[in-house]
């Protein structure tokens, strides 16, 4: 449970940054809710900071609220938790989509050829190449063969991970 923990963590700090994990990772190991200013307080954080990373995770899906009003009405406190038995299915749905986006880029360099500007390190397919007679737009250099072998290679190491991951989930 511990090991799943944790790629949950470091799957919300690749998708939304280390602020929005250290966040979540507290949410996390709470088992109820909590008000925003009890983590923003545990944490040593400003409040703004640690509700616009929580709104961040709530576009997500990853966490959840209710809303209550305050004693005198005038305004709300909000209480946030994780869903835990939801967040699996979110995290599922999007490594099939980052898949089948690394799948589509791996179709693409593995169907055209590239150039490269040796200046300006800008890559060119042969189609965008040709229309500019092999010369960069943008400094007129003459564009090199650029071989996406390495390119490839890597596509097909993180598609066979995620593949992996996605078929042990």
């Amino acid at each position: 449970m511990k090991r799943r923990k944790n790629s949950i963590i470091e799957f919300v700090r690749l998708m939304l940054g280390d602020d929005a994990a250290r966040i979540f990772e507290e949410l996390y190991k709470i088992p109820g809710e909590v008000n925003d200013e009890d983590i923003a307080r545990k944490l040593g954080l400003k409040l703004n900071e640690v509700r616009k990373q929580l709104y961040f995770l709530s576009e997500q899906g990853l966490v959840s609220y209710r809303r209550t009003r305050g004693r005198n009405g005038e305004w709300y406190t909000y209480y946030w938790r994780v869903d835990k038995n939801r967040l699996l299915g979110i995290i599922k749905t999007r490594k099939q989509i980052t898949l089948t986006k690394l799948k589509e880029r791996l179709s693409f360099e593995e169907n055209h050829t590239f150039y490269l500007c040796p200046n300006c390190s800008i890559r060119f397919t042969f189609e965008e190449a040709l229309e500019n007679v092999f010369k960069c737009p943008r400094c007129d250099s003459s564009l090199e063969y650029f071989d996406n072998k390495e390119i490839v290679k890597f596509l097909k190491e993180k598609i066979a991970e995620l593949e992996k991951k996605l078929k042990e989930s």
